[in-house]
């Protein structure tokens, strides 16, 4: 270990900082964050240090060149004047007035380095290289604020206000250790990470009092996560959905999440697939839902891990019923949809000043598998088909016959987001056509509209596995600028 980690109590404390640019500025601001009184130096002094300055009263300017002198008067001391000269200066007065100094890009001359920080106040975590390769902490710092959750701190906060409560109700040392291990591993914490700190201290207020009792330790109710996994790229689950599959106890997952997610949920969950498969036989929505509220009332934590959002077309409404109905709770974690990600993917604007103006979302089929009623579709918008690869006869007549032209652009985007995406082009009079020539399989969205016509020309995305039947769409669309 090259640096022993401090974490300083720099409030009302004075601070010095040597340099007048972006560098001082940055610098500047972290101690300022810190409660620190900050006196920057310089000859010159930038606009953004004294705009910055004449926000806070904590921070004062001089408009001088370092002296040599008075730096025995403040705790720590920065050297960021840009300058090697100078800084050498700097850290030479510092090393002999005994106070710990940073000299920006000179880890030799450094008796304390400035680590990367990840801040969820009150709990801050520092990350350094002993100053070797700052890119890498910044990088080991973007890892670790991926997997933290943003609330983080409500917790620590919670747990503050009740550490002498649990020590007086608790006074063995390792009962109240398991005590704390329980609530930062359970319910309280999920409750807390999701904003519900009122119901977080409830929670903690009856573990404790069942914990000095002795009366059955174990949380009282589980708790369901409608997480949206995202439309088939794994890295585009939200930050706070992956933190949830993390913590589950039972991941109950669909058929169109990324197999490649399952490997954050924890080594002892228990990972159930209830997905669907058209024209096969497979679990019923029904069963899943009873599923689902039968292991919540068992005490599971159960993440109901959903491809896209689990809100658009991705039946999580109804599995929200079955919960309501049987008073259980539950957090909803929304995810890009399918609608989002596949027409991200294929580069095709959902919507785009002149041409398409608002975006319709349905499903291609009903449920008795017929074409879904498409009327509420207008020229200037763009149409966004869930399912329904089997329909697309009866979906191009319905257009048809409700005054689109027959070189509508049409895109279909097969396994949106993923390496295995491919996009047709195509046009509204020979979408059918398309889907056979090119063997359309789903999971498939279809985008029907002036925009989808920009597939080929926006395409950044597995751009070689783009087909084209055109029929005319193109001549639809003007070029764009």
């Amino acid at each position: 270990m090259r640096h022993l980690p401090l974490f300083a109590s720099l409030h009302d404390r004075r601070c010095l900082v040597v340099g007048g640019g972006a560098v001082a500025e940055r610098r500047a601001k972290l101690l300022l964050e810190a409660g620190a009184r900050v006196t920057v130096l310089a000859p010159e002094i930038s606009p953004n240090i004294e705009a910055l300055a004449a926000e806070h009263d904590g921070l004062a300017l001089e408009r001088a060149p370092f002296g040599g002198e008075g730096v025995d008067a403040y705790w720590l001391v920065v050297a960021a004047s840009g300058d090697p000269a100078v800084n050498a200066a700097v850290a030479a007065a510092a090393e002999k007035a005994k106070r710990f100094c940073n000299v920006v890009d000179d880890p030799e001359r450094c008796s304390f380095i400035m680590p990367a920080i990840v801040d969820r106040d009150p709990v801050t975590i520092a990350i350094a290289s002993s100053g070797l390769s700052p890119v890498l902490s910044r990088w080991v710092k973007g890892l670790v604020e991926s997997l933290l959750p943003q609330r983080l701190g409500s917790l620590a906060d919670l747990a503050g206000v009740w550490r002498e409560r649990a020590r007086a109700a608790l006074p063995d040392p390792d009962q109240r250790r398991r005590f704390w291990e329980r609530v930062v591993n359970g319910r309280v914490a999920e409750q807390c990470f999701g904003g519900a700190v009122e119901a977080a201290e409830d929670t903690l207020r009856r573990m404790l009092e069942a914990e000095r009792t002795g009366e059955d330790r174990s949380e009282a109710q589980g708790e369901a996560w409608l997480v949206g996994a995202g439309p088939g790229r794994p890295d585009l689950i939200t930050l706070r959905g992956r933190q949830l599959l993390a913590a589950a106890d039972v991941v109950l997952y669909d058929r169109l999440a990324a197999p490649e997610l399952l490997k954050f949920a924890r080594r002892e969950a228990e990972i159930v697939c209830v997905g669907k498969t058209p024209r096969h036989k497979s679990i019923s929505q029904a069963e899943i839902n009873a599923l689902l509220v039968r292991l919540v009332r068992e005490g599971k934590r159960v993440c109901r891990l959903k491809g896209g959002d689990p809100l658009v077309f991705g039946r999580g409404g109804e599995e929200i019923e079955a919960l309501v109905e049987a008073g259980l709770p539950f957090q909803i974690v929304p995810g890009v949809s399918a609608v989002e990600g596949c027409a991200a993917y294929a580069g095709i604007p959902l919507t785009l000043r002149d041409r398409s103006q608002a975006v319709v979302i349905a499903t291609g089929h009903t449920k008795d598998h017929g074409a879904a009623d498409l009327a509420s579709f207008r020229p200037g918008q763009t149409l966004a088909l869930y399912m329904g690869v089997g329909q697309y006869e009866q979906i191009a007549a319905e257009l048809l016959a409700a005054g689109h032209s027959l070189k509508t652009p049409a895109a279909i985007v097969e396994r949106g987001t993923t390496d295995a995406q491919r996009v047709i082009r195509t046009s509204l009079a020979r979408l059918a056509e398309a889907r056979d020539r090119f063997r359309v399989s789903s999971p498939a969205l279809l985008l029907v509209g002036p925009t989808a016509a920009l597939a080929e020309r926006y395409a950044w995305f597995a751009a070689g596995r783009l087909e084209v039947l055109d029929g005319g769409a193109g001549e639809s669309l003007a070029r764009v600028s």
